[in-house]
């Protein structure tokens, strides 16, 4: 790996990341030593990047899911061949979150990625009521800005979320993955599933805190792509439970 390349949450959990940044986070002084104003404003322009970035990427998903006509879907890709999507899905993510690229190549993988999550989710579209959607959309919005700025606290009092929780969230999320395929085979119990949507909300709610801890401490080299993939892995999950959720009450 290249010391100027930046990595994904995914990747430092897996192989190791960098554990302490040189250039993008804080400049002098211990980490307890500074308070949420100085951390925001020492990371500012990084921040607005990544967020420019990650509304560009959601708008294209939420296009896409509000706007594919359903009708006319001439491959059959959300009617017959959705298993399609879904591996184009694990091969973008894969190829995003472990092969090192240039920006531009980067963020073309993104918005197909994007993309392609706004096709599967127009699938939900035909079953879901849109109050349903919009009510989920701005839970997921409410829940997105309150454990950011958890996360932010938690970095100015000195709490650094390191590997090992990042370890135990990918476990966990094996865990609840295993689950669900288990549930799929032991048929539908609406039970069962309203247990699991809870606990996936928790884990991915949990993941905001620790992602927005680590770009808040990793130096991420200038790449706003990467860090903004991790938020938005974790808003297309939370706004999945949240719409599954107002389904099930």
């Amino acid at each position: 790996m290249s010391k100027k390349c930046a990595t994904s949450s995914i990747y430092d959990t897996i192989y190791g990341g960098q554990k302490k940044m040189s250039g993008g986070a804080y400049e002098g002084g211990g980490i307890a030593s500074r308070n949420l104003e100085v951390i925001i404003y020492q990371k500012k322009d990084f921040l607005v990047k990544i967020f420019a970035n990650l509304i560009t990427q959601l708008g294209v998903t939420y296009y896409i899911m509000m706007n594919y006509d359903y009708k006319k879907d001439r491959l059959g890709l959300v009617k017959k061949r959705i298993w399609v999507v879904v591996v184009l899905l694990l091969i973008t993510i894969s190829v995003i979150a472990l092969v090192p690229m240039n920006m531009y190549l980067k963020f073309g993988a993104f918005t197909f990625f994007s993309a392609l999550n706004g096709l599967l989710l127009s699938r939900l579209m035909q079953h879901v009521d849109p109050t349903i959607v919009e009510v989920a959309i701005l839970g997921t919005i409410g829940i997105f800005g309150a454990l950011f700025l958890v996360g932010a606290l938690l970095l100015s009092s000195g709490i650094v979320l390191g590997l090992r929780l990042g370890l135990f969230l990918l476990f966990a999320l094996l865990v609840l993955i295993i689950a669900l395929i288990i549930s799929l085979f032991m048929g539908p119990d609406p039970i069962v599933s309203k247990y699991l949507t809870g606990i996936g909300l928790v884990l991915f709610s949990v993941y905001i805190v620790y992602d927005t801890n680590r770009i808040l401490q990793k130096d991420y080299y200038g790449d706003f792509i990467t860090a903004s993939l991790d938020y938005y892995l974790d808003i297309i999950n939370v706004f999945i439970r949240m719409v599954a959720y107002g389904r099930s009450g």
